[in-house]
């Protein structure tokens, strides 16, 4: 580990979302200066509480991310507009775009490493058993998994053909403090006695817990061992829809769902009400499409023996752990919304 002991200057892209927040407070716990780039409207109190020292930027300008990379020894690059609705023009501007301007800047000022965080969604929206990163990229014709894809082949031509001294992460489906995009909607649901199961629930997926990830982001940024690599990161260990829901609603104190939909009525459904909004033009998605279908029957299990053997990868987090985490985290926010301090 050849960054093992040194005070590094980092940057992470991304650090006002999930995954960039808790990697640029891991990385102040351990010593680091941390900057980050945000764009003007971003919410900077919890990352300037810490100690980043936050820059205004835009990933879609190159003058821009390449003024915030001079000087760094590592960047993390976090950001990606995550969505199921989004038009593929603005996303891929944005993930595939702002990735290449990252590249770029990186090369220019010769950074020490670059580890890209992407997502398991380049796999496709099928049935995945234990795939491990031989897995060929699958398109969908889905924006967010597109654009992933792309930003992922520009980061591998970029350490063939320029040495680039980068990694790339692929998580899952990440849950934590301070997600705004996955658990906000499931969490409403169930407090509202609206969620329901596609199918049985008994599907099993692979999560990842955001301390998890971070582990291995940040293992991947100080073993020469990873550069060049791909590496699928989860919590190691399986759950099915039903045990997960069943413990998050556990905790939270709200009931246990008990209705579902069978799975064929909810895929005849789904391109139905995709439809709909399509031509309706709505700025929200449907109710279900592809994206939630996914998330919520299908069969998704991977493997992560890799990380484990190259970068020493060991979750520290149980699931259970995890959700008691995540839990707190959610109950403080509904007293502060509450006007409860």
């Amino acid at each position: 580990m050849v960054f093992k002991n040194e005070k590094l200057t980092c940057l992470v892209t991304g650090a006002t979302g999930l995954v960039g927040s808790h990697i640029a407070e891991f990385l102040i716990s351990r010593g680091h200066r941390v900057k980050a780039i945000v764009r003007p409207s971003g919410d900077t109190r919890f990352l300037e509480s810490l100690g980043v020292e936050c820059v205004q930027g835009d990933l879609t300008i190159p003058l821009s991310v390449d003024s915030a990379v001079e000087g760094i020894d590592i960047v993390f690059h976090c950001a990606a507009m995550v969505s199921d609705w989004a038009d593929r023009d603005t996303m891929y501007k944005i993930n595939v775009g702002g990735t290449q301007n990252v590249i770029d800047a990186c090369l220019k000022h010769k950074v020490k490493r670059m580890v890209m965080v992407s997502s398991l969604a380049v796999l496709g929206m099928g049935r995945q058993v234990n795939a491990d990163e031989s897995a060929p990229y699958v398109y969908t014709g889905d924006n967010y998994n597109y654009t992933k894809i792309e930003s992922e082949k520009i980061v591998i031509a970029a350490i063939k053909d320029n040495g680039l001294p980068a990694v790339i992460v692929r998580p899952p489906y990440i849950y934590g403090p301070r997600d705004r995009q996955l658990l906000p909607r499931v969490v409403e649901f169930l407090k509202e006695g609206k969620f329901v199961f596609i199918g049985s629930g008994e599907n099993p997926i692979s999560l990842v817990y955001v301390k998890n990830l971070v582990q291995a982001v940040y293992r991947c940024a100080i073993n020469d061992n990873a550069v060049g690599g791909i590496y699928h990161i989860t919590d190691g260990k399986d759950v099915t829809r039903k045990e997960f829901i069943s413990m998050l609603a556990n905790k939270l104190g709200y009931p246990i769902p008990n209705k579902s939909v069978p799975v064929q009525v909810a895929r005849i459904a789904c391109p139905v009400l995709e439809f709909i909004n399509k031509i309706t033009k709505s700025k929200n998605p449907p109710l279900l499409n592809k994206f939630r279908m996914k998330f919520l029957d299908t069969y998704l299990t991977f493997d992560i023996e890799r990380a484990k053997k190259e970068i020493g990868y060991k979750p520290e987090y149980t699931l259970e752990m995890g959700i008691e985490e995540t839990v707190k985290w959610f109950q403080s926010k509904e007293k502060v919304f509450a006007g409860v301090s």
